[in-house]
């Protein structure tokens, strides 16, 4: 799934898969290949079906699970953090304050630090 910018269109599809909706515009709007499950819609979340079209095929279609939520994600990774490192082991880290490594180190913080003499960080 790609939630494509103002302007974007398809005008085919590839082998193998099929058109199953169109724009009013007559844009290539949603493809399919449903004997391998692989679906592709293209659409604005801001318009007036958008959320509930990105909820059917996420969980109708491709058959996922509505639980997600970022907590859940942030335990998952504190987890696997505590689980990998351990509260012994030593850490070298090199950010660039970007903020994929910023997260890191957030994360690093709360799985080994949290509750602990921070001044080791």
């Amino acid at each position: 799934m790609v939630l494509l910018p103002h302007g974007d269109s398809a005008d085919k599809v590839a082998e193998g898969l099929r058109c199953v909706s169109k724009s009013s515009r007559h844009i290539i709007s949603a493809i399919a290949d449903t004997e391998h499950r692989l679906y592709g819609v293209q659409f604005h979340d801001l318009t007036e079906n958008g959320r509930k079209m990105l909820h059917n095929l996420l969980l109708n279609m491709c058959g996922l699970q509505g639980g997600f939520t970022l907590e859940k994600r942030e335990q998952q990774c504190i987890d696997y953090i505590r689980r990998t490192v351990g509260r012994e082991k030593i850490i070298l880290l090199l950010i660039s304050g970007e903020v994929d490594s910023t997260v890191c180190v957030a994360l690093l913080h709360k799985a080994l630090l949290q509750g602990d003499d921070s001044s080791r960080v």
